[in-house]
């Protein structure tokens, strides 16, 4: 028997989908574990959950008592982290909602830090290239020269699955889908290159402001194509959109 779905909605909720013990944000990528193993009695209670992420439920999970080696995650440890977890985000959302009755919460806003129109982007042939600037990347900002209907097809579908791995990033943890998504990227490059373009990509940090939070580092993808008769240096120049 696995936790209800109330159980995990509570729990969720609870930590504000961040991992009880490494407090990282994880969005879907979260898993709900049995403080006291099933096996050893443990039920399925809210009192007995604790969500964490994809690597610390790995890792609370693998200790070997046949062979210890470091310390294990005891369920004594593992109730206070989440307790304590729990305490921080009630907290956190307490702060906020006094926040809101009190003050004037400022529009999110992203800017560029200084300096952006001297990143330079680099010209990528195959796939594998675009995939190494999308590691921690959450946005993308893409500029393109398109003139006839196949050339916006094209580029069109180009960004869109650019777009959609953005959003699935997590998916790219697996062999299989790198390579396939490598070899995609890799075509659309080629398509794009036989009706003239060339793709450039970079990444840069944008800031995001406003809200209740402090300011936040905001990784984003550049991508420009550009058509390869064109003679201008091929710099970050974009506006803010």
């Amino acid at each position: 028997m696995a936790f209800s779905e109330d159980v995990k909605i509570k729990a969720m909720v609870a930590c504000g989908r961040y991992c009880c013990i490494c407090h990282k944000f994880c969005g879907n990528n979260m898993e709900v574990h049995h403080i006291k193993a099933q096996a050893d009695g443990g039920d399925n209670s809210f009192e007995n959950a604790i969500p964490l992420c994809f690597d610390c439920h790995a890792i609370v999970r693998q200790y070997d008592p046949k062979h210890p080696k470091g310390i294990k995650f005891s369920e004594k440890e593992l109730v206070q982290h989440r307790d304590a977890w729990y305490k921080h985000m009630h907290q956190e959302n307490t702060n906020a909602r006094k926040q809101c009755k009190t003050n004037k919460i400022e529009p999110i806003k992203i800017y560029h830090q200084k300096g952006y129109k001297n990143i330079m982007l680099n010209k990528v042939s195959n796939g594998k290239e675009i995939l190494t600037y999308l590691i921690e990347t959450y946005g993308i900002t893409y500029d393109e020269e398109a003139e006839t209907l196949e050339e916006v097809k094209l580029i069109g579908e180009f960004i869109q699955n650019i777009k959609e791995l953005l959003d699935f990033n997590d998916l790219l943890d697996e062999p299989y889908d790198r390579i396939m998504t490598a070899f995609n990227l890799t075509e659309s490059i080629k398509e794009l290159d036989r009706v003239g373009f060339w793709v450039f990509v970079g990444k840069e940090d944008k800031v995001v402001t406003g809200g209740i939070k402090e300011p936040e580092i905001f990784p984003t993808l550049l991508i420009r194509i550009v058509r390869k008769d064109s003679s201008e240096i091929i710099k970050v120049n974009f506006e803010n959109r």
